[in-house]
């Protein structure tokens, strides 16, 4: 099922040193490896081949869609090896987890936070669709995470459903709580909306539709009603501006909701994203900052130094911790607040199982515009 000549074990591993497990799914696990030659940091994609028997069409469209793709917000695909039994995708390594594992550990983000990642997604977003590529899996589990400077940056992988558009599309598959309200065919819009449905969830902690019964069936309906609440006391902090795009995000009619690169260009995402990068660069200068002057501390005492240019009031000043914006620095939750955050990650795993539906839209709306 793949036009390409086998190899062996042995032939990647005399390429590879293949290390410890970083991912795991249904299909595939993810270990980190090091090219033998110039000891280069990888990921590497380990498929079971016998497990994508009737799909094998995901790993085709990750190769050939991914493997023409170079963005610095999109996981990169160097190389790929096939024995007999299993498939080799040798990858960008990107550290940090993926973006439900951020979630689960922080429950909600700042607007600044969110900002700068709504802008990563944005721009991959805007780069796969001005090629008519669809993702169709928008999800937080498909959003890596790098830690750069103190804060989150976002690329964006597993093209596995993706697709080139160019005619409407008929297709049922996805993740039903990230899923688009249009019933019948669809193009890129559906990628802003699980877009949408992220942005939401950064903010607040939980996912804007939801059904008390973790009915499918129900959850659909809510969707394509497309009844959005703010509910109180979760987004009594959260600006209008905010709000305002989640609902330009969230708009069930695909024809005039924003596309990825208005998105992009929103005042409030340049706005925060800018803040949050701003942070970061400030945070880091002051623990620069901090680290010098408990050197000097600590070093032997000389009078002529001691006399001319330490001064102890500043380097008291100088040597309190930072706060900086990371992924784990947030205030711990209350009993209460973490009982919350408890339920909300069960329901979002809940619904993550349901593989089903990206419900799909009814305009034309296949380019970027």
């Amino acid at each position: 099922w793949i036009d390409l000549h086998d190899v062996t074990l042995a032939d990647i591993e005399r390429c590879y040193e293949i290390g410890r497990l970083v991912g795991d799914g249904n299909f595939a696990v993810v270990r980190e490896c090091h090219r033998r030659d110039n000891g280069q940091a990888l990921a590497v994609k380990i498929v079971e081949r016998s497990k994508l028997i009737g799909r094998e069409h995901m790993m085709q469209n990750e190769l050939s869609l991914l493997g023409s793709l170079c963005h610095p917000r999109i996981v990169r695909l160097f190389a790929h090896h096939h024995t007999h039994t299993h498939s080799y995708l040798v990858m960008e390594l990107v550290s940090g987890g993926d973006l439900f594992e951020a979630i689960s550990e922080r429950g909600k983000f700042s607007e600044a936070e969110a900002g700068l990642m709504v802008s990563d997604m944005s721009e991959a977003l805007n780069y796969i669709h001005c090629r008519s590529i669809v993702h169709r899996d928008l999800k937080p589990e498909n959003l890596l995470v790098r830690i750069t400077a103190g804060i989150c940056r976002l690329k964006l992988g597993d093209f596995g459903l993706a697709m080139v558009v160019t005619e409407p599309v008929f297709t049922i598959c996805g993740t039903p709580t990230y899923v688009a309200p249009e019933i019948l065919c669809y193009g890129v819009a559906v990628d802003v909306w699980a877009l949408g449905v992220i942005l939401y969830i950064l903010l607040c902690g939980f996912p804007p539709f939801r059904s008390r019964d973790r009915d499918q069936e129900e959850l659909f309906q809510l969707i394509k009603q497309g009844q959005l609440h703010f509910l109180s006391p979760y987004w009594d902090p959260i600006s209008d501006d905010a709000r305002g795009l989640v609902s330009a995000l969230l708009q069930p009619d695909p024809t005039v909701r924003l596309n990825a690169q208005q998105t992009l260009q929103n005042p409030w995402v340049t706005v925060m994203a800018s803040t949050c990068s701003q942070r970061a660069l400030t945070d880091k200068t002051h623990r620069s900052t901090a680290q010098v002057t408990q050197r000097n501390i600590t070093q032997p005492p000389n009078p002529v130094a001691a006399s001319s240019s330490y001064n102890p009031t500043t380097a008291t000043a100088q040597n309190q911790p930072a706060e900086t914006v990371t992924s784990r620095t947030f205030t711990p939750p209350s009993p209460n607040h973490q009982h919350n955050l408890d339920l909300t990650l069960s329901l979002l795993r809940d619904w993550i199982e349901l593989f089903s539906f990206i419900v799909p839209d009814n305009t034309a709306d296949f380019v970027c515009g």
